[in-house]
């Protein structure tokens, strides 16, 4: 039996290699020890919509045979097992990442959630129809994208703490076309449609849309404490100690002769990460950078257009000790103190500070 560079062996029928119903339980067994709701619903249907693709069909009996697509299907589903098995170990990086896929940060779900950002509105009657009839052919020079995807844009390449949260920035908003080309003659009407067309891509991939209400709810009641949260309990495996003791030792001895001796515990496990023991602690970190990389959108009244608020990852810190904004009533902005009230404080004065300084002076 032969066997390709890290897949599966290579028998008569790829079906025969690998028990794929244990493959699928070991998926949903580590998506139910997920710590998140949001991620152990979604990773659980994203499991079974990947099987029920790829389910063989009569119309289709020559795929049953084609080993090449049954070993690249396997990868990915070790792939994904490695993932979740890392992910509710402890690991930052894997968790983190399984939260962004669930919550539409990245993969699938950010592009299903930014389609329906971009869907665009149905015509109410025939004036809108005209309207509608009537626009620029896409990527022309008389061509804009949608007003929202424009503000969602802006607002992402204006907020300063993706630096930290390692997320690509957007770089243009706008795409750079040359006046003139190589040859010094007038950029052509197709070359300037494929850099539009190549720039929109690369914006569209970028961008980060917002959520639906019910799961920015349970975002929020997550890091609030409105909703009980509990790290679901695992189940131990049945006779592995049993087992393990049935070992022969002429399989060890084999091992030792083949492999050599076994190297004392070593530090190759941490080399990506450590695990971490999973609390509500740990938990409230990753909720929160997931909850900055989520806008709200809004509607602007006067404007008349849609407009993006994001949240800061860290709390903002706050002052110590009760009352203590109207130390920094008579301070201007460059720090000095001017005697009068400035507009960086707005409750207490100078003449109530003395007076509620004098009082207590008085009490004691």
């Amino acid at each position: 039996m032969y066997k390709l560079a890290g897949g599966l062996p290579l028998p008569s029928s790829p079906w025969e290699s690998v028990n794929w119903r244990h493959i699928l339980r070991a998926l949903l067994r580590e998506c139910s020890y997920l710590p998140d709701p949001v991620a152990k619903s979604y990773l659980n249907d994203y499991v079974l919509t990947r099987f029920r693709r790829y389910v063989i069909q009569e119309r289709r009996p020559w795929i049953r045979f084609e080993f090449e697509r049954q070993n690249n299907l396997y990868e990915e589903a070790r792939e994904t097992l490695s993932l979740l098995k890392r992910a509710n170990e402890g690991y930052s990086k894997p968790l983190e990442k399984i939260l962004r896929l669930s919550y539409g940060r990245r993969g699938k779900r950010r592009a299903e959630l930014l389609k329906v950002l971009m869907a665009p509105e149905i015509p109410a009657d025939n004036t809108a129809v005209e309207k509608v009839l009537q626009r620029p052919v896409p990527y022309t020079d008389e061509w804009q994208p949608p007003s929202i995807i424009i503000e969602l844009m802006k607002s992402q390449h204006n907020n300063p703490g993706f630096s930290q949260l390692n997320v690509r920035p957007i770089k243009q908003l706008a795409p750079v076309i040359p006046k003139k080309s190589t040859f010094g003659d007038p950029v052509s009407q197709s070359r300037r449609k494929n850099i539009r067309k190549k720039w929109y891509t690369e914006v569209t991939n970028l961008l980060l849309p917002p959520v639906p209400d019910a799961e920015l709810q349970i975002l929020i009641d997550l890091i609030s404490g409105g909703m009980h949260w509990s790290l679901p309990k695992r189940r131990k495996a049945v006779g592995i100690e049993y087992y393990g003791r049935l070992k022969p030792k002429k399989e060890e001895l084999s091992d030792f002769l083949v492999q050599g001796p076994k190297k004392s515990q070593t530090f190759r496990d941490f080399s990506k990460g450590r695990p971490h023991r999973i609390t509500r602690r740990f938990m409230l970190r990753l909720w929160r950078r997931i909850y900055s990389l989520i806008p709200r959108m809004n509607w602007d009244t006067e404007a008349k257009r849609h407009y993006f608020t994001w949240d800061t990852a860290k709390p903002m810190p706050l002052l110590g000790i009760p009352g203590g904004t109207e130390i920094f009533v008579d301070i201007d902005e460059l720090g000095k103190v001017t005697g009068e009230s400035t507009a960086l404080v707005s409750s207490g004065s100078p003449a109530a500070l003395k007076e509620k300084m004098s009082s207590q002076g008085q009490t004691a």
